[in-house]
């Protein structure tokens, strides 16, 4: 499809994390077909620059923007410490590179370092060493992703310890003015609007907190922010979805489920090959991993 010149140098300034940095033109080249246009205009460069800025919100948008102009971020030094010795890896999701708002960033910030001290003080590394059967591979590595939030956008539910941040929400009703913007936004169906604001069925609710950013109004507000946990998943010869071990709980909670699992791991003998997270699961069950 042919491009105006000045929709090109749009599209490609749109802050975007780089994990998702070539889905921006795609998504101009879909907005023209969509309104059957020969080209990508400056008209439908701008729809798309709101577009993403709309999903990932004004925060995160004017971090990225001083990211791209080569200021000072200030995203913290955690989100990229390398460890190459270490048989542990933390994959982080978008947020590490500012794709979410503050909250989430430090949610995520404040597990890190106690997270990386305790796989240390329980030896992780020499576990999986003394139970390697064959040559150090990729796939002994003890895979855990920790994301921002639940839309998990990165598939954490595929590691062997998934951590997703959760916030419990709270409604200040009196401030609604019945726009319906966390109806329409609320992709898990959990708000309607009553005749005195919004209401929230916590059944339904992920606990995303994305009804907070999107008020205007400041009618939404964290009560509680936290951690879901969840073992066992893996996109190997035999895939399957981590299973969920704590909906919501705090960070030594975190931390005291994943020695749980370790001391199991370090328990368990080897019966030829290497042991992973899921056949642990498979064997003992998941409450065995419970606090």
């Amino acid at each position: 499809m042919d491009w105006d010149k000045e929709a090109v140098k749009i599209v490609e300034e749109i802050p975007r994390p780089p994990m998702i940095a070539h889905f921006a033109k795609m998504d101009a080249v879909r907005r023209a077909k969509k309104k059957n246009e020969p080209r990508v205009t400056v008209e439908t460069a701008r729809e798309t620059e709101r577009g993403y800025e709309q999903a990932l919100g004004k925060e995160a948008v004017e971090l990225m923007r001083r990211m791209a102009r080569g200021e000072d971020a200030g995203l913290p030094d955690e989100f990229f410490i390398d460890e190459p010795e270490e048989l542990y890896s933390i994959e982080l999701c978008p947020a590490k590179y500012g794709a979410s708002t503050m909250e989430k960033r430090e949610n995520m910030r404040r597990l890190l370092t106690p997270l990386r001290n305790r796989l240390k003080e329980h030896g992780i590394t020499q576990i999986i060493m003394d139970k390697a059967q064959t040559s150090i591979m990729s796939h002994h590595m003890l895979r855990i992703g920790l994301t921002g939030c639940p839309n998990a956008c990165f598939s954490p539910y595929f590691q062997d310890f998934a951590i997703l941040g959760v916030y419990q929400v709270g409604v200040k009703a009196e401030a609604c003015t019945h726009c319906n913007t966390c109806v329409a936004y609320c992709t898990a169906k959990a708000i309607s609007l009553g005749e005195k604001g919004p209401v929230i069925d916590y059944k339904k609710c992920i606990k995303c907190s994305g009804c907070v950013e999107q008020c205007e109004e400041g009618v939404f507000f964290t009560e509680k922010e936290g951690y879901k946990v969840a073992i066992g998943g893996t996109g190997a010869r035999h895939p399957r979805i981590a299973r969920t071990v704590a909906e919501f709980t705090d960070m030594e909670g975190v931390l005291k489920i994943l020695e749980n699992a370790i001391k199991i791991l370090k328990d368990t003998p080897v019966e030829g090959r290497v042991i992973s997270f899921h056949e642990l699961v498979d064997r003992y069950g998941i409450d065995a991993f419970k606090i």
